[in-house]
């Protein structure tokens, strides 16, 4: 494929954010690359988000108002109308990083490109080579990842899952076909903090062992076993403890105890 003619399908998924969809539609018209479409998915709002988007139809392709099940529904039913050669989704509310960001990416080859991330004020890079190891433990910011058309639509968001399924759309490809991944060190996306994932958390724990569970095979194992020593043995008991927040107070108090013992006698000879 030609990169100097590339196109990029931007999926912009919103519902009631009005004010967060000027922005990021703000953001997209800063763009320096040409050869882009995008793509709306309102859930029905209620707010002025299609006032919103009739204001913009300048630069929106194409746009759908209805309900939906959820974020990755909405996902799934901007894959159905994309045309792009590679699509990235953004919430409404989300920012491309600065106006080169598609420019910068279109110098990388790869079934899936992913960079670095500012989310919700703070930055976050990937390493440079990107394991199975590291998904499953970094995990992803799907605002900055750049899905080959082919990938997403084979693949899509498994709605069954309510909190990673944006992960295990990278994961599962990796997986299953050996896709080819490309790291972009630098920031592709500014996003606002406090997503399910994060408020959830106990929740996406579970759900991080479920796709464990599901997708790694005998060729990953190594990698397996090296994440599965920090969440596999303990997530049950994490979960459980997580429960109960008055534990947590003791548990640090414990912790600095045993660090200062261990300073002060660590240096003492066993008999």
């Amino acid at each position: 494929m030609d990169n100097q003619k590339r196109q990029y399908s931007i999926i912009v998924v919103t519902y009631n954010n009005a004010d967060g969809l000027k922005r990021t539609l703000k953001s997209i018209r800063q763009l320096d690359y040409a050869q882009k479409e995008v793509v709306v998915i309102d859930g029905d709002s209620n707010d002025t988000s299609l006032d919103v988007i009739a204001e913009h139809q300048d630069v929106i392709t194409t746009s759908v108002s209805e309900r939906d099940n959820g974020i990755y529904n909405a996902m799934n039913k901007g894959i159905r109308l994309v045309t792009g050669d590679y699509v990235v989704f953004m919430n409404a509310g989300d920012e491309f990083a600065n106006a080169d960001v598609l420019s910068l990416v279109n110098r990388y080859d790869g079934d899936i490109i992913l960079g670095g991330d500012v989310y919700g004020g703070k930055q976050r890079m990937p390493k440079e080579t990107m394991t199975l190891y590291d998904f499953l433990s970094i995990g992803i910011c799907h605002q900055s990842v750049y899905y080959r058309k082919e990938v997403l639509q084979k693949y899509g968001f498994d709605e069954s899952y309510k909190l990673i399924a944006d992960l295990k759309s990278v994961v599962e490809p990796l997986v299953k076909d050996r896709v080819t991944v490309s790291v972009v060190m630098d920031v592709l996306a500014k996003c606002e903090g406090g997503g399910l994932s994060k408020q959830r958390w106990r929740d996406t724990l579970t759900e991080n062992r479920r796709l464990i569970d599901e997708l790694v095979d005998p060729f990953y194992r190594e990698d397996y076993q090296r994440f599965a020593r920090i969440n596999n043995g303990m997530l049950h008991d994490f979960t459980v403890l997580s429960h109960f927040h008055s534990i947590f107070p003791l548990i640090k108090w414990l912790s600095k105890m045993v660090s200062f013992l261990n300073s002060k006698f660590k240096h003492i000879p066993i008999e």
